[in-house]
Order: structure tokens, then C-alpha cells, then sequence
């Protein structure tokens, strides 16, 4: 078969083109276009290499390519590209083309297949070929929606788990009661759908429906359990009150009737002797056992070293390593930034560290002065985990300008007030507690 020499076209290029012809029709901001991509990215299969790619293409344009009746077209060659993000040119060619594929960028080839491009006086596009930007302006509503019913999702897992904890606790009090241990026929059943429950939760894949049923059936299992627990109440205070009658009964015999003759009541005010004190019975720490709860107290985080971590986070590897934080910690209560950094290279010691957070950090809009600003403060590891934070709070919503945050964090480092170890520790203690709330 005779080849025509032109880009043969498949289902994902045309529907490429679709979106750039709506997209010309939108006024929206490239940072507006990009958030919207970077939230959603993991959500619609896009590689970390592909999202880099694509931030590289968008800071070819201005922001009048991208009002009413404009295109962003930009027009870079393959060597620079290659020089920009580190790719092989094969690569390169692969990830623009699964771009077009999946409808966020559109091809606009020339007559000689060359892509190039010139502005007026104004920095307007005139004419232009080379790479479409315009498809992420159409599906940036699209993607907004998209993150809007993930964090929505995101929200409703969090409360289903929140009362899945509750009600498992509540029935677990019960379970552990007197009442359910007297009565063991009585909260077998109980008990085994208790157990059942948990393990359906461990196997569960965490999805909402899901969720929603076990949250659903631990209402009821607690219901039941209280119902319960009430029948065993009752039941024991009618016990009491027929043995307080029985024992009433058998003993007003022996009880005198009249006002004036009462069984005799002997009281004494003999004081009552001790044989021991808990003083007396202490054992006698000997001269070495002082020597060893000090060294004991030393190692279990009396405030030592700790203090000289929390004044300079860049101390935070080369501190003892008992209580500093190790970058497999931070990858384990990052896993946004170890997904990212999984796709870019790999992380075997704190320099790869190093640079691949200086990769990512340009794909959640981190400037180079930022970053550079942060390693002055807090040195090249406490800039790299600072960025590894962000990373995973922009991708759970809670942050929406990271170069912003990362300058704020720059700020308290140099004021001294920065702490990064505490928040660390602090999301492996959340983890540990969603963890154990789950199984």
C-alpha cells in the first residue's frame, strides 16, 4: 500500500480536533486549564512524563492565545523538547502521541510537515503550526466537574468510615460487657456477625456502595445488640428485686415491730490497723538502677536532639536516626509524590530525592525561584520533602497554589518556626489511625 505521506488519522485524533474547534470558542487562563489537568491526571491515566511534556508545551504560550476566538498554538522543535524534559526523542514522539490520543492536544501539520509559526506586533498568532493547546481549554470544565465529584466521593468515604468506626466501637463496648459475657447463647450470633463485618470491611475495595453497605449493617447489628443488652437489664433487675423480696421476707421475723424496740446497732470508733503500706512493700532501687532509668529516659525521646531537629529541618537526615525522619517514611505519607516520582525515576537515597522533587515540582507550578528560595532556607532534603507535602496536599484539594504555599513555608523556616519533621509524624500517626479504624 502506497503511503500519502500525511498523519493517518484515528478515532482519539479526531476527536482531538473536535475539542480544539469547541475549545477556540472559550475564553480561559493556561494556570486555569493546567490545575484543571494536574487535579484529575492520576483519574484519566495521564503519566507523569506525559503531564510534564504537556507543561512544557504550555509555556510556549501567552495568555491573548488563549481568549475568545484564539488558539494556543505552539510550534517547539524536538530537540528542545528533548532538552527540556530529559527524554529520548522516541519518547518524546510516544508521549505526544498518546497527548492526541487522549484529546488534550490536537496536531496542525503544515504542507511540508515542518511546524513553525509567526505573531504581529500585538505577540497575536498570525499563522501558526505545530501543536493545538486548544482541546484543554474545552475540557477544563470537564475536568473541573470531574475533581469536583472525586473530592465529593473523597468526602463521602471519609464520613462513611468515620461512622463504620463509631458503630464498630459502640458494638465492640457491648460485645465486651458482663451482660454479653454471661449471656454467651444470647450474643453469639452477635458476636460472629461482628466478626463477619470486619473481615467484609478488610476485604472491601473502599468504595462508597460498599461503604455505605457495612456502615448500613453495623446500624443494625448495634441496634439489635442494644435491644440486647436492654432484655439483659431487665431481665437481672427483675432478679434483683425477687431476691431483695426473698431476703425481706425471710428476715421479718426476725426484726421486732415498735417505735421504741429496734435491734441493737453496736458501733465502735476502734481505728483500724494497717500491716502494711505500698511504701513499705516498694523494692530498694539499687545505686545502678538510677543509672539506668537515666539511660532508659534518654531513649525514650527525652528532649535532646529532638529539639535541634525541629530548630533546622535541613538536620532532619542527619539526625539520630532513632527519631529522624526516614525518606522511606515520607514516601509512605506521600503517595501522590511517590507515584509521580515512580514515573520519572527511581528513589534510592536522598539525592535521587533531591532531584526528582526539582522534576515535579515545575508540574504542580513551583517556580525556580521558589525552589530555590526554599533550599537556601531549609536545605536541598528539607526543599525536596517540603515539595513531596505539597504535592500530596495539592492533590487532595488542599492546596490550590503550591509555589504560594512553598514560599509561606520558606518564610517560617527562615523565621525558625518551620517544622516539617512534626508533620510527618504527624500524617503517619493519621494513617496508622485511619489503618486501625478500618481493620
Amino acid at each position: 500500500m502506497k503511503q500519502s505521506g500525511w498523519r493517518k488519522p484515528t478515532p482519539g485524533l479526531c476527536k482531538a480536533n473536535l475539542f480544539a474547534e469547541y475549545g477556540e470558542r472559550l475564553s480561559i487562563s493556561k494556570q486555569q486549564a493546567m490545575l484543571a489537568i494536574r487535579r484529575v491526571a492520576p483519574i484519566i491515566g495521564l503519566k507523569p512524563g506525559e503531564l510534564i511534556l504537556l507543561d512544557t508545551l504550555v509555556a510556549f504560550t501567552k495568555p491573548c492565545d488563549w481568549e475568545l476566538g484564539a488558539r494556543p498554538i505552539v510550534w517547539p522543535s524536538n530537540e528542545y523538547l528533548i532538552e527540556s524534559t530529559g527524554y529520548s526523542q522516541s519518547a518524546v514522539k510516544r508521549h505526544l502521541r498518546r497527548l492526541a490520543e487522549a484529546g488534550l492536544i490536537a496536531y496542525k501539520d503544515s504542507s511540508n510537515g515542518k511546524r513553525w509559526g509567526r505573531r504581529d506586533d500585538d505577540g497575536r498568532i498570525v499563522e501558526a503550526y505545530g501543536f493545538d493547546l486548544s482541546p484543554l481549554a474545552a475540557r477544563a470544565g470537564e475536568f473541573e466537574v470531574l475533581y469536583a465529584s472525586i473530592r465529593a466521593e473523597r468526602s463521602l468515604i471519609k464520613n462513611l468510615k468515620r461512622k463504620i468506626t463509631i458503630l464498630r466501637r459502640v458494638v465492640w463496648a457491648m460485645l465486651e460487657s458482663e451482660y454479653a459475657r454471661l449471656a454467651s447463647n444470647l450474643w453469639g450470633s452477635i458476636r460472629q456477625r461482628y466478626d463477619a463485618l470486619l473481615e467484609a470491611l478488610r476485604c472491601g475495595k473502599g468504595s462508597p456502595a460498599a461503604l455505605s453497605g457495612v456502615c448500613e449493617a453495623f446500624g443494625d447489628l448495634k441496634n439489635e445488640a442494644e435491644d440486647a443488652l436492654r432484655n439483659a437489664e431487665t431481665e437481672k433487675h427483675a432478679e434483683i428485686t425477687a431476691s431483695n423480696w426473698q431476703t425481706r421476707e425471710n428476715s421479718q421475723d426476725m426484726d421486732p415491730t415498735g417505735a421504741d424496740c429496734r435491734p441493737h446497732i453496736p458501733t465502735t470508733n476502734d481505728l483500724q490497723i494497717v500491716k502494711c503500706s505500698s511504701i513499705e512493700n516498694a523494692p530498694v532501687e539499687g545505686p545502678g538502677d538510677e543509672r539506668n532509668r537515666k539511660n532508659s529516659d534518654d531513649r525514650s525521646g527525652m528532649p535532646g536532639h529532638t529539639c535541634e531537629m525541629e530548630r533546622d529541618p535541613a538536620l532532619i537526615r542527619r539526625a539520630d536516626p532513632v527519631s529522624a525522619v526516614t525518606l522511606q517514611s515520607i514516601l509512605n505519607v506521600c503517595p501522590a509524590f511517590a507515584d509521580m516520582a515512580n514515573g520519572i525515576g527511581h528513589v534510592r537515597n536522598w539525592r535521587d530525592f533531591v532531584a526528582v522533587a526539582d522534576k515535579i515540582r515545575p508540574i504542580i507550578g513551583i517556580s525556580a525561584d521558589a525552589w530555590s528560595a526554599a533550599q537556601r532556607a531549609m536545605g536541598p532534603e528539607g526543599a525536596a520533602m517540603a515539595v513531596a507535602l505539597i504535592t500530596d496536599k495539592f492533590s487532595e484539594g488542599d492546596v490550590t497554589s503550591p509555589g504560594g504555599y512553598l514560599r509561606g513555608l520558606t518564610l517560617k523556616a527562615q523565621k525558625g518556626d518551620l517544622h516539617l519533621g512534626r508533620t510527618v509524624f504527624g500524617r503517619m500517626k493519621a494513617r496508622k489511625a485511619t489503618f486501625k479504624a478500618i481493620g
